[in-house]
């Protein structure tokens, strides 16, 4: 049975560094791999006692260069508006290299080495570097992830199952949300509360969810969404950490694993009020800086195609 890259379904390490990245003009695949190569050996030589978990998520385009052992309903992030506007930017990019380990000095080198290495063949898009804030908050100090499977399940939620096509692998949505922590703390806590659907001191579920909370969106059921009473479907694996950039930028970079894709898409369609629901409260304070769609290809996958 094909098996996930480690990071994936691993305890986060105290700092993640995310770097996105897209083939250049010409770009030489045989160089792109050998940085691969490498890059996934990271943390092997003396001197690095912290564990380092390196994890390499594809776009469609550079998946399909690589490999064909390609998932089913592999689609680009199209990108979001509700009807009064509000937008999550599409900014799909081929690769994403996430690193994480409790020394952000390792993982500070391990993309530095990487992105040298095919710096004539790939451009960085983008790259974030977060942590994980007290006991896993969000800088809303609301716990993130409380909707997450039991970890002896996580596996069949987050892994596509064996004898489908990309088995062992997982698809991935990535996002920098930027939070208006002034808008966000100026609102009472009852008002915090409605807008997640949980409650902030022990993120107790809402017992009446209002149709704009956070959880009414993203928690899909058999059923109307958020319904209590009926079974949970589409169940994603969450591994979202804040950020705080030096010209006072912050939010959570929000990462989530399925194994299908299209929960994802109707999650974000939820969000932005296309489905005829109410648009999420949560846009009302965080709005997305980029979003893209990946997958994480099965470690036998990776061996076959990068060698």
């Amino acid at each position: 049975m094909p098996n996930p890259q480690h990071a994936i379904l691993t305890d986060l390490q105290k700092y993640q560094w995310y770097t996105h990245m897209s083939r250049t003009e010409g770009a030489d695949l045989g160089v792109i791999k050998e940085a691969m190569k490498k890059v996934r050996r990271a943390g092997d030589e003396v001197g690095v006692t912290s564990p380092l978990n390196v994890c390499l998520l594809f776009g469609p385009t550079l998946l399909a260069d690589l490999t064909d052992d390609m998932p089913e309903d592999f689609q680009p992030y199209p990108g979001y508006e509700s009807p009064d506007g509000k937008v999550a930017k599409a900014t799909q990019e081929e690769l994403l290299l996430w690193i994480h380990s409790d020394d952000k000095d390792i993982c500070w080198e391990t993309q530095f080495i990487f992105r040298t290495a095919v710096a004539e063949h790939m451009s960085v898009a983008r790259e974030t570097p977060t942590f994980v804030y007290r006991n896993s908050l969000d800088l809303t100090g609301f716990i993130d992830g409380t909707g997450n499977p039991e970890p002896a399940h996580q596996y069949e939620k987050a892994i596509v199952p064996d004898g489908k096509p990309g088995a062992g692998g997982a698809f991935c949505i990535a996002q920098r949300w930027v939070h208006d922590l002034s808008y966000f703390e100026s609102l009472s806590l009852e008002d915090q509360e409605a807008l997640f659907g949980r409650t902030k001191k022990d993120s107790t579920r809402l017992d009446k969810q209002p149709p704009t909370s956070h959880l009414s969106h993203v928690e899909l059921r058999e059923g109307d969404t958020a319904d209590a009473s009926k079974p949970k479907r589409g169940e994603m694996v969450r591994r979202s950490t804040p950020y705080a950039f030096h010209d006072g930028t912050v939010g959570l970079y929000f990462m989530g694993f399925c194994k299908d894709q299209a929960p994802m898409r109707e999650r974000m369609e939820a969000i932005y009020g296309m489905n005829g629901q109410p648009r999420d409260a949560l846009t009302d304070y965080s709005t997305p800086a980029s979003g893209s769609f990946y997958f994480a290809p099965s470690v036998e996958t990776l061996d076959a195609a990068i060698g």
